[in-house]
């Protein structure tokens, strides 16, 4: 097997990275397009084993020395039909196979190399899913009765909410890459705090998830940018961003709340603003467990979000 230095190997990881972070946001949004039911279910949970595959490529770049990164590879969002959509999947899947198996030819570390393999088998049990989520879509289009009735187009959203929709697709998107990314750079200087930053991005792309099934059950498209992320180096300095972005997150979604009349998407902001403040204090408890106890609590600064700067922020 050739000798890899270690820059060698950071690169191979981190376009790998890149892949994984573009599966997650494709596969997702494919989710989403297929509206409630046991399909999507399915793919969503494909899409959270690529993100413990992103967080598994990082962990291990930055344990060579690397950083991790927050750049997206190529995401394919062609297609207009759940069969094409998942035949994308399925072209996604084979691009990653044919990777890993290539960087197993040339890494020859035993554990990064366990890794590998586990993330490989994963993504052949993935390939071989999308395909049969291929057969099962179109199967489902052609029992459809060619006399059944037309389905009517979604009726639209009140702008303010899908305004509130599109702004917590972004600002869902930025956390879930700021928490993992915070969570690499802690996980060998506090456990728990690595462990409780990967916790609450997981629970962030359940909130992206609420809010791209309301967007794309009122007929508009899903968001595929995030808000800019804050990823100091300090630990003390990651939480301080972490607590600022959740307050001014819960006071934009209380903004927006008083604004909305849509039944579903209001439920959704309101519970997503619940679950905010939740992290909020958790992320300043854990603030607090490394400062010392005699120093004086540091307000951090915030600043206040309003929804009349929506438009210079999405």
């Amino acid at each position: 097997m050739p000798q890899t230095t270690n820059p060698d190997v950071i690169q191979m990881l981190k376009a790998a990275a890149e892949d994984e972070h573009a599966a997650l946001i494709q596969y997702l949004r494919h989710a989403y397009m297929m509206g409630e039911g046991e399909l999507a279910c399915e793919i969503e949970a494909i899409a959270r084993e690529e993100m413990r595959h992103f967080w598994i490529l990082s962990r291990w770049m930055v344990r060579l020395g690397g950083q991790p990164t927050t750049q997206r590879g190529f995401t394919d969002v062609s297609g207009a039909t759940p069969p094409e959509w998942m035949q994308r999947d399925v072209a996604a899947e084979e691009r990653a196979i044919a990777m890993y198996e290539s960087y197993l030819t040339r890494i020859a570390d035993p554990d990064l190399r366990a890794d590998i393999e586990h993330i490989l088998a994963d993504e052949r049990r993935h390939h071989g899913d999308f395909a049969h989520f291929v057969d099962k879509t179109a199967l489902a289009i052609q029992q459809t009765p060619a006399s059944a009735a037309p389905v009517e187009p979604a009726p639209g959203l009140p702008a303010a909410d899908q305004d509130a929709l599109n702004w917590g697709v972004n600002h869902e998107y930025a956390a879930i890459l700021q928490y993992l990314v915070h969570s690499f750079l802690t996980m060998d200087k506090d456990e728990e705090i690595s462990s409780q930053l990967m916790t609450q991005a997981i629970n962030e792309m359940q909130h992206m998830g609420w809010f791209g099934e309301e967007l794309v059950g009122s007929g508009a498209e899903l968001p595929l940018t995030h808000h800019p992320l804050t990823l100091p180096a300090d630990p003390q300095a990651m939480l301080e961003a972490d607590v600022q972005l959740e307050n001014e997150t819960a006071a934009m979604y209380g903004q927006f709340i008083a604004q909305m009349t849509d039944p579903g998407a209001k439920g959704v902001i309101e519970d997503a603003r619940g679950q905010e403040l939740y992290h909020e204090n958790l992320f300043g408890r854990l603030l607090k467990r490394l400062k010392p106890v005699t120093s004086p609590a540091a307000a951090p600064t915030t600043k206040v979000w309003t929804v009349g700067t929506l438009k210079r922020k999405a």
